[in-house]
Protein backbone atom coordinates (compact mmCIF):
# COMPACT_ATOMS: atom_id res chain seq x y z
CA UNK A 1 0.00 0.00 0.00
CA UNK A 2 1.22 3.48 -0.87
CA UNK A 3 0.56 6.34 1.52
CA UNK A 4 0.66 9.84 0.04
CA UNK A 5 0.13 12.81 2.37
CA UNK A 6 0.27 16.52 1.58
CA UNK A 7 0.31 19.22 4.27
CA UNK A 8 1.14 22.87 4.77
CA UNK A 9 1.77 25.49 7.40
CA UNK A 10 1.84 29.25 7.16
CA UNK A 11 5.23 29.27 5.42
CA UNK A 12 5.94 25.67 4.34
CA UNK A 13 4.44 22.92 2.16
CA UNK A 14 5.19 19.21 2.34
CA UNK A 15 4.59 15.89 0.59
CA UNK A 16 5.39 12.46 2.02
CA UNK A 17 4.95 9.35 -0.13
CA UNK A 18 5.91 5.91 1.15
CA UNK A 19 5.38 2.25 0.54
CA UNK A 20 4.79 -0.01 -2.43
CA UNK A 21 1.41 -0.57 -4.03
CA UNK A 22 1.62 -4.34 -4.33
CA UNK A 23 -0.51 -4.25 -7.50
CA UNK A 24 2.14 -6.17 -9.43
CA UNK A 25 5.70 -7.39 -8.86
CA UNK A 26 8.39 -4.81 -8.10
CA UNK A 27 9.68 -3.18 -11.24
CA UNK A 28 6.50 -3.95 -13.15
CA UNK A 29 3.90 -2.22 -10.99
CA UNK A 30 2.04 0.54 -12.89
CA UNK A 31 0.58 1.99 -9.68
CA UNK A 32 4.05 2.38 -8.17
CA UNK A 33 5.31 3.82 -11.44
CA UNK A 34 2.54 6.42 -11.48
CA UNK A 35 3.17 7.36 -7.85
CA UNK A 36 6.91 7.60 -8.50
CA UNK A 37 6.45 9.91 -11.47
CA UNK A 38 4.13 12.19 -9.50
CA UNK A 39 6.43 12.33 -6.47
CA UNK A 40 9.56 12.90 -8.54
CA UNK A 41 7.83 15.64 -10.53
CA UNK A 42 7.03 17.57 -7.35
CA UNK A 43 10.60 17.02 -6.12
CA UNK A 44 12.09 18.23 -9.41
CA UNK A 45 9.88 21.34 -9.49
CA UNK A 46 10.81 22.21 -5.91
CA UNK A 47 14.48 21.72 -6.73
CA UNK A 48 14.08 24.06 -9.73
CA UNK A 49 12.47 26.66 -7.46
CA UNK A 50 15.47 26.34 -5.14
CA UNK A 51 17.92 26.71 -8.04
CA UNK A 52 16.21 29.94 -9.12
CA UNK A 53 16.25 31.49 -5.63
CA UNK A 54 12.55 31.20 -4.85
CA UNK A 55 12.93 29.40 -1.52
CA UNK A 56 13.88 30.80 1.89
CA UNK A 57 16.19 27.85 2.51
CA UNK A 58 17.25 24.56 0.95
CA UNK A 59 14.28 22.22 0.59
CA UNK A 60 14.12 18.80 2.18
CA UNK A 61 14.41 16.31 -0.68
CA UNK A 62 14.57 12.72 0.52
CA UNK A 63 14.46 10.36 -2.42
CA UNK A 64 14.76 6.72 -1.41
CA UNK A 65 13.45 3.42 -2.69
CA UNK A 66 9.88 3.32 -1.40
CA UNK A 67 9.88 6.82 0.09
CA UNK A 68 9.91 10.41 -1.16
CA UNK A 69 9.66 13.36 1.19
CA UNK A 70 9.67 16.95 -0.08
CA UNK A 71 9.32 20.03 2.12
CA UNK A 72 9.65 23.56 0.79
CA UNK A 73 9.72 26.91 2.54
CA UNK A 74 9.19 29.37 -0.32
CA UNK A 75 9.82 33.07 -0.13
CA UNK A 76 6.57 34.92 0.52
CA UNK A 77 6.25 36.20 -3.06
CA UNK A 78 6.62 32.64 -4.42
CA UNK A 79 4.35 30.82 -1.97
CA UNK A 80 1.47 30.60 -4.47
CA UNK A 81 3.77 29.16 -7.12
CA UNK A 82 5.08 26.52 -4.72
CA UNK A 83 1.57 25.72 -3.53
CA UNK A 84 0.54 25.21 -7.14
CA UNK A 85 3.37 22.69 -7.63
CA UNK A 86 2.16 20.66 -4.66
CA UNK A 87 -1.50 20.95 -5.73
CA UNK A 88 -0.67 19.53 -9.15
CA UNK A 89 1.05 16.55 -7.50
CA UNK A 90 -1.82 16.23 -5.07
CA UNK A 91 -4.35 16.17 -7.91
CA UNK A 92 -2.40 13.38 -9.59
CA UNK A 93 -2.37 11.32 -6.39
CA UNK A 94 -6.09 11.95 -5.93
CA UNK A 95 -6.74 10.57 -9.42
CA UNK A 96 -4.43 7.60 -8.86
CA UNK A 97 -6.07 6.80 -5.51
CA UNK A 98 -9.53 7.00 -7.10
CA UNK A 99 -8.48 4.56 -9.83
CA UNK A 100 -6.68 2.17 -7.42
CA UNK A 101 -8.34 2.63 -4.01
CA UNK A 102 -7.06 -0.71 -2.67
CA UNK A 103 -3.46 0.31 -3.30
CA UNK A 104 -3.18 3.98 -2.27
CA UNK A 105 -4.14 5.94 0.85
CA UNK A 106 -4.23 9.66 0.07
CA UNK A 107 -4.47 12.72 2.35
CA UNK A 108 -4.85 16.16 0.82
CA UNK A 109 -3.77 19.52 2.18
CA UNK A 110 -6.31 20.53 4.79
CA UNK A 111 -7.47 16.94 5.32
CA UNK A 112 -4.67 15.93 7.72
Amino acid sequence: MISAAFSRGTDWISMDVKGHAGFAELGKDPVCAGASVLAMTVAQCVDAMDQTGKLQKKPTLRLQNGRVTVTAKPKKEYFSEALHVFYVGQTGFDLLAAAYPDYIVFKAIGKE
